[in-house]
């Protein structure tokens, strides 16, 4: 997981956005291009050569890496284009992993008119479809799975003060990162499960700040169920590391909203709410699976928390012998206002919206499944035994050996896990 402190807060939920101090992909590009040149001692034998080379690509991925952690965009940096950006300018690790914590920060960005694709927009019947087609994927395939397991990696962030002996420290601008954990959930009979397993660089804090899910059906499917009491319009279409996608963007009033927000603070009453939303949704129009979602709450003045939303990002992913798209990446973020639970600090002076970020990735996956082999017996020998020694064959109670339900470890899935097989899987 990055470790990377992120030096600026996510721009376009938290703050107004500052257009003198925001920067465009062109420009971010063109910055790339014209890097800043680290000094270095000459050399003159070739191992010295090589040494001062390798050394000025190091001192250049810092430097560079530095100047992407201080950038803020009025842009979304789409994925697409960090591989482009990559592979262009052969930028080295820092660097990258600097592009990806920005892309996380413009995540909710509409991305540059010059990355939507000159193909002509579908006609209404045709939009119609996709929005059909999609809420049928989101209910019928993404929603069921086959049974599978995975690992869900959350990295938090927030701004919270730094303690030193029990006192905050002086106020920093930025999220800090507050470790990551580990989790692996079984997705079975269509419901994600936790397991009880689990690794974590932080246990005793797993279950506490900023919590999200819904990822493998629920919340799309409430999306795509809202919105035909909303609004959605096709907006533009957009190339995708899956390929070419439909992206709309949608609205949903408070009084349809199926969208729940729970926020609890021992200081407090509890605080529930359906609130209104709005956001983007992108289509593959030839499966109609949903590759992006992205969704924003309308948070009403007085509401102890504010600023929330979430981006999902799906792809292809191999169970079996069979391509499915699942969660890849998830984004959570939220706001907490700075009167809205005073267990953080009680020195009006220090207390401030506490803001948090979940990065969260699902790798390792691995479908659930269990095959048979079924081995005849040694053919008996067809000489008469005697028959003090005559006993029939023991044959193995196939119907009533009894199966253990525990999920296997990963790399021994496909030997251990007795789950049988739903009729839709090959």
């Amino acid at each position: 997981m990055r470790q990377l402190i992120l030096l600026a807060i996510f721009a376009a939920l938290i703050l107004p956005a500052d257009a003198a101090g925001q920067k465009t992909v062109q420009a971010l590009e063109q910055m790339l291009a014209s890097p800043p040149t680290p000094d270095t001692p000459d050399a003159s034998s070739p191992d010295e050569i090589a040494g001062t080379d390798l050394l000025q690509h190091m001192q250049f991925d810092t430097l560079l890496a530095r100047q992407i952690d201080g950038l803020e965009l009025s842009e979304r940096l789409t994925r697409v284009r960090i591989e482009k950006l990559v592979a262009t300018y052969q930028l080295g690790p820092q660097t990258r992993q600097a592009l990806e914590q920005l892309a996380d920060r413009s995540a909710l960005l509409e991305s540059p008119a010059s990355e939507f694709r000159p193909v002509p927009s579908p006609d209404e019947d045709t939009q119609r479809r996709m929005v059909e087609e999609a809420r049928a994927y989101v209910l019928s395939i993404l929603s069921h799975l086959p049974n599978l397991f995975a690992v869900r990696t959350t990295h938090r962030f927030d701004n919270l003060p730094v303690k030193l002996n029990g006192r905050n420290l002086p106020v920093e601008s930025g999220l800090r990162s507050k470790g990551s954990f580990s989790r692996e959930i079984t997705f079975r009979d269509g419901k994600e499960i936790v397991n009880s397993t689990s690794s974590a660089s932080m246990p005793q804090q797993a279950e506490f700040g900023l919590e999200s899910h819904g990822e493998f059906g629920p919340e799309p499917a409430i999306v795509l169920l809202d919105i035909r009491k909303g609004t959605i319009a096709f907006h533009h279409w957009e190339q995708t590391p899956s390929g070419l996608a439909a992206v709309y963007h949608y609205s949903v009033p408070s009084a349809y909203s199926r969208y729940q927000v729970n926020y609890n603070c021992s200081a407090k009453v509890p605080f529930h709410e359906s609130p209104g939303y709005h956001g983007s949704l992108s289509i593959d129009p030839a499966l109609g699976s949903v590759l992006r979602i992205t969704l924003e709450v309308d948070a009403k003045r007085g509401d102890p928390v504010s600023h929330i939303a979430s981006v999902i990002e799906y792809g292809p992913v191999v169970l079996g012998n069979r391509l499915y798209i699942c969660p890849l990446r998830s984004l959570a973020f939220m706001v907490e206002e700075a009167d809205a639970c005073g267990s953080h600090s009680h020195d009006q002076k220090l207390r401030q919206p506490v803001a948090m970020l979940n990065q969260t990735s699902f790798t390792d996956y691995h479908r659930l499944g269990s095959s048979s082999k079924i081995v005849a017996e040694k053919p008996l020998d067809p000489s008469p035994a005697p028959s003090s020694f005559a006993s029939p064959p023991q044959v193995p109670d196939l119907l009533h050996t009894p199966a253990s339900v525990k999920p296997p470890a990963p790399q021994k899935a496909a030997q251990a896990d007795p789950a049988p097989r739903s009729d839709n899987q090959p």
